[in-house]
């Protein structure tokens, strides 16, 4: 008989004495309320201006031990002021893995701030992503520009919000969302409505992760530059930096980090 990957996870898991059972859903607490934890960190922060660098990194799913190379990577930088995490910290939802995750990314000596993914929603995961970060669709604001934060998982939560993504969004503004501007989750009126809202805001940028590549990929429309990245197994991630000019430049990292575009 075939043992589930899911099962044969759980059956480690009680081997090596962790507490975790497939269903619990009960985070620790030094991992809840971490985006409330995250933003104080970061408002506390001396007041930044144009340009700065932060670092993007998608998909850490059944990767605890590359994102902790990514995290260790990026603390040994002195030029990124905070971490977005553009969604699937989980492959199945499961607390262990949140937890994973967790610790990994509270290894920063920068902020992080996430979105939520498609794998996180699976099984008990809604519940585990509210308890652990917060609010699946929040805003912040830095060195003036307005980071706005959407859940657009539309097959696991529900039509996409399009009214909230427009009534949070102006020409000061970054978003960032598990999945990107394609036909995939979302039909073709969706795609030409979410364009149609961020031209009209005239967004900065915007960020997504799920595709799951090797490699990023971008592309402009209406002069707004849109961003995949990368899936983070093998140490990938992105540094972008927010320049005066209202400029956006991506600079592909594998360890090392190439050029920029």
């Amino acid at each position: 008989m075939k043992i589930s990957s899911l099962l044969l996870s759980s059956a480690l898991l009680v081997a090596c004495g962790e507490r975790y059972s497939p269903w619990e859903s009960d985070p620790p607490s030094h991992l809840r309320n971490l985006t409330a934890e995250q933003l104080s960190v970061l408002n506390s922060q001396p007041e930044q201006s144009l340009p700065f660098t932060v670092a993007v990194m998608g998909d850490p799913q059944g990767t605890p031990k590359d994102l902790q190379r990514v995290v260790d990577a990026i603390n040994r930088r002195d030029d990124v002021k905070f971490i977005l995490v553009l969604g699937d910290l989980t492959d199945y939802g499961l607390l262990h893995e949140y937890v994973w995750a967790g610790e990994a990314l509270k290894r920063s000596r920068v902020p992080f701030l996430t979105v939520v993914g498609n794998h996180d929603a699976i099984s008990h995961g809604k519940t585990i992503y509210r308890e652990m970060f917060g609010a699946y669709d929040y805003t912040f604001s830095y060195a003036g520009l307005n980071f706005v934060m959407w859940n657009n998982n539309q097959y696991e939560f529900g039509e996409t919000d399009f009214t909230w993504l427009e009534r949070n969004t102006d020409s000061r503004s970054i978003v960032a969302s598990h999945v990107p501007p394609v036909v995939d989750m979302h039909r073709q009126e969706q795609v030409d409505r979410w364009y149609d809202i961020n031209r009209r805001a005239g967004i900065l940028a915007s960020l997504h992760g799920h595709r799951g590549t090797e490699d990023e990929f971008s592309w402009h429309e209406n002069g707004i530059p849109y961003y995949v990245v990368p899936k983070l197994s093998g140490r990938r991630y992105t540094l972008v930096t927010f320049h005066e000019d209202r400029k956006v430049t991506f600079q592909y990292c594998r360890d090392d980090c190439g050029e920029l575009l």
